[in-house]
């Protein structure tokens, strides 16, 4: 059994518990620790994908406990393509952080390592009671990262972040009774294989269980009429976190499809329970989240309102069940995190070149500084879809593949004007920080230069995110190949079934507690 699909988990817990126990100790050393915890999950992370990548599912069971007893990791290609993409934020992500904004409050790294044990978790598991656990980790971090370095607006953005998600986690409790009352199991694989037998009077409770379930990861997903939270607490993080959170509604978007594709769709009491309705609140996010982009006050706002956008685009995918479409929402969902993290980067570097204007989409001091006009010019072209970069390939691979769908007039004609809406402000906010200047009377007392330093960290961070989505374009070829046989694999669920429980023996439902 190979310790691979575990080291995504265990490296940053190690690393988290010892910066803990080494707490008040120097930044240098706590910075250290961190950066050797990312560079050896980026490097754990990208040998579990290739391994992942080489044939069939990997699967780990703690204390060698034969599934469905026990805890099971199954590391399949979705899972490790989510772990990889953590890792490339978290790394870029703690090298923006180390140029000061870490010492702002306690305990950051030892937090952020707990975070993306709570994600990496969650990618990795293999039943649906340690996918609760992880949430529950995750959000833990997540909370007390989104108030590091205190504030007004993060106390209030925190308040309804943690309100509302304490809520789907009792949700999630609920809809875990029922299967385990129903069922006997919580294991995903071993789901599965009882949905197949289970009773018609009993297909009532599950089909309860199962909508509960997706109710719970669609809050996660932030989508419409439950996504009120998400561009408040967003634009309320600090820049760091906030590119780390730019992966966190693709976690609930991934249970959504883990959930559904491997045990809700393998059986005709479940199937159908993501229905047309998650389109249709799909394409209403994506139409709110446009709105909202339009009427954002500042950069880091739009930013968070481009998060929920993408996440909109993503949920239309769950209800078609066609490889092709999923195919292409898993490239799009590379790219956008990528670039939703570096633009929450670089308009924290934007804040701090204004000086007392800060990221407000509103006259005043000019941007002159190139670097940042470019950096702002490459982001805001990949995330409003225009070619030739990768917002464009993914939204034109997700097009493509939704064309034979029943409702695809209303997804081209959502996206397509949703784009031209957020070109339009993403050209306006460019305007208001690069080109328009305030009238004589109005120009602030600080001068340009007396704004905030910046370090070549925060560049380099910045920069590096912005090159590795213009990889994406130029390695299009081989990421969309990968992202096929991803989803393959997603839509043939009897190979993660025979990964985890190889001659399909699952424990009949009368033995069971």
């Amino acid at each position: 059994m190979s310790h691979s699909p575990i080291l995504p988990i265990l490296i940053p817990f190690i690393a988290s518990m010892t910066l803990l126990m080494l707490s008040g100790r120097k930044a240098c050393l706590q910075r250290g620790i961190s950066a050797l915890a990312a560079i050896l999950l980026l490097a754990a992370s990208a040998h579990l994908l290739l391994l992942a990548d080489s044939g069939n599912p990997l699967t780990y069971a703690l204390g060698d406990w034969t599934p469905p007893f026990g805890i099971t990791l199954v590391a399949d290609r979705l899972a490790a393509l989510g772990v990889m993409v953590t890792s490339v934020l978290a790394a870029f992500a703690l090298l923006y952080a180390s140029a000061g904004f870490d010492q702002k409050g306690r305990h950051f790294h030892a937090i952020f390592q707990l975070q993306l044990v709570g994600i990496n978790g969650a990618f990795l598991t293999g039943d649906v009671f340690n996918l609760f656990v992880f949430f529950e980790v995750m959000l833990l971090a997540s909370y007390i990262l989104l108030a590091h370095g205190g504030g007004l607006n993060k106390s209030r953005a925190g308040f309804a972040y943690v309100t509302l998600n304490l809520a789907g986690s009792a949700v999630f409790l609920i809809a875990l009774g029922l299967i385990y009352g129903t069922l006997g199991t919580l294991n995903l694989a071993d789901i599965a294989l009882q949905l197949q037998s289970i009773p018609a009077e009993e297909s009532a409770l599950v089909r309860v269980a199962g909508a509960l379930l997706i109710t719970v990861f669609v809050l996660k997903a932030a989508v419409l009429p439950l996504s009120f939270w998400l561009p408040h607490a967003y634009a309320a993080a600090g820049p760091a976190v906030a590119a780390l959170f730019a992966i966190m509604t693709k976690v609930g978007i991934v249970a959504v499809l883990r959930v559904q594709m491997i045990a809700l769709d393998s059986a005709p009491a479940t199937t159908g329970l993501v229905g047309d309705w998650l389109v249709i609140a799909a394409l209403a996010t994506i139409v709110f989240a446009a709105l909202g982009i339009l009427a954002a006050k500042s950069l880091q706002a739009l930013v968070a309102w481009l998060v929920l956008g993408s996440a909109g685009v993503l949920l239309i995918v769950p209800s078609l069940s066609d490889s092709l479409t999923t195919a292409a929402a898993l490239y799009y969902l590379v790219q956008s995190a990528i670039v939703g993290a570096a633009f929450f980067m670089l308009a924290d570097l934007i804040r701090d070149a204004r000086g007392r204007a800060g990221d407000g989409l509103f006259r005043a001091e000019k941007v002159t500084s190139i670097s940042l006009q470019i950096g702002f010019l490459l982001l805001a072209a990949t995330a409003a879809g225009l070619p030739p970069f990768s917002g464009f390939v993914g939204k034109l691979m997700l097009l493509s593949a939704v064309s034979q769908s029943s409702m695809a007039a209303a997804i081209w004609a959502v996206i397509l004007v949703s784009g031209l809406l957020t070109t339009v402000a993403l050209a306006k906010a460019g305007s208001r920080l690069f080109w328009e200047a305030p009238p004589e009377d109005e120009i602030h007392q600080e001068p340009i230069a007396q704004a905030a330093v910046r370090s070549w960290r925060q560049y380099l961070s910045t920069f590096g995110l912005i090159a590795v989505s213009m990889l994406l374009v130029i390695f299009a070829k081989p990421v969309s190949d990968f992202t096929q046989r991803t989803a393959a694999q997603l839509h043939e669920p009897s190979q993660y079934i025979d990964a985890v429980i190889p001659d399909h023996a699952a424990i009949p439902r009368m033995t069971r507690p």
